[in-house]
């Protein structure tokens, strides 16, 4: 299983961090379109691989056009076949990685916004992932 500590993982505070300052990163989701349908990641790519990345198809991601000059994070359920996903994709060359933990992880993320109201500081603590 994919950890944090792992060179081929982005963690969850990390991916957040980059796209909330629009970093250059794809996000490849690639779980099965029903779970697709239910959420995702804003601003994700989606590639319906799941079943033949988990049967070992060395041509699962054959048929997506992926850029790149970027990093892709592959996504799915809770990180172990995005992990097949990256592996796939740094054969081809891709700078990949695989988000630890995958969605299970993105939806327990939280982060935090200032808000400004007059005599007061406030800081709102929101869930990154929202199902």
């Amino acid at each position: 299983m994919t950890t944090p500590s792992d060179p081929a993982a982005f963690d969850v505070e990390r991916l957040r961090a980059l796209l909330e300052r629009g970093g250059d990163v794809t996000v490849l989701d690639v779980r099965p379109t029903v779970e697709r349908e239910e959420w995702s990641i804003p601003g994700s790519l989606h590639q319906d691989a799941y079943q033949a990345l988990r049967a070992g198809d060395p041509d699962a991601l054959a048929y997506g056009a992926l850029p790149r000059d970027k990093p892709v994070v592959a996504v799915c359920a809770m990180g172990r076949t995005s992990t097949i996903a990256t592996r796939l994709l740094r054969e081809c060359g891709y700078d990949a990685y695989s988000l630890a933990g995958g969605m299970k992880a993105w939806s327990l993320a939280w982060n935090t916004a200032e808000l400004a109201e007059p005599g007061a500081s406030l800081i709102q603590v929101r869930r990154t992932g929202k199902g």
